[in-house]
């Protein structure tokens, strides 16, 4: 890769941030942007000359996975992903790839990387939510006195879990005690 297509990447990575970033993030890039292009003259039709690679993007769980695939199709629409897998065992590596531009992976990396926080802050909450529906707690008996002093929930996080009551409720115990599945 030559030095203007370093050039070029660089000012890529920048567009895409001046364009989908989150408030003061995309005005300094736009301001970056027209800084770079004008100290370089570089023009916007140099910027559109794209040529697409395969990227590789990793993942740990299946949810992730889901999440991962999710977020390449909204970037890039029914492009196509890729797998990895080994030559020898034919084991699936945990790794996505799609043929993109340099401004379409970052944009792919970025969403990732949000959407997979925020996810995981809503399964924590969705949790939390179960555990109080389901009752999975010990007998009053089985408890060291209780912290009175604890600070109930903000009254936002309490709005949230409301939505256990839409819930499906569980009963493992009468289960046990009848012998039968559910």
């Amino acid at each position: 890769m030559n030095e203007r297509e370093r050039l070029l990447q660089k000012i890529k990575r920048v567009q895409t941030l001046a364009l989908h970033g989150v408030s003061g993030e995309k005005e300094s890039a736009a301001a970056m942007l027209d800084k770079l292009m004008k100290q370089y003259g570089i023009s916007e039709s140099d910027i559109a000359e794209e040529h697409r690679e395969i990227a590789w993007f990793r993942f740990k769980t299946p949810l992730e996975e889901k999440l991962l695939f999710q977020v390449i199709y909204s970037v890039v629409g029914d492009r196509g992903v890729y797998e990895r897998k080994n030559r020898n065992t034919k084991k699936k590596y945990k790794m996505q790839g799609v043929e993109c531009t340099p401004a379409e992976r970052l944009e792919i990396e970025l969403s990732y990387e949000f959407f997979k926080a925020a996810m995981e802050t809503e399964i924590e909450r969705f949790f939390r939510a179960f555990v109080n529906k389901n009752h999975i707690f010990p007998s009053p008996d089985k408890v060291k006195q209780q912290d009175s002093t604890a600070d109930p929930p903000p009254a936002a996080e309490l709005f949230k879990m409301q939505m256990m009551e839409g819930m499906d409720e569980h009963a493992r115990r009468a289960a046990l005690e009848s012998g039968a599945a559910e």
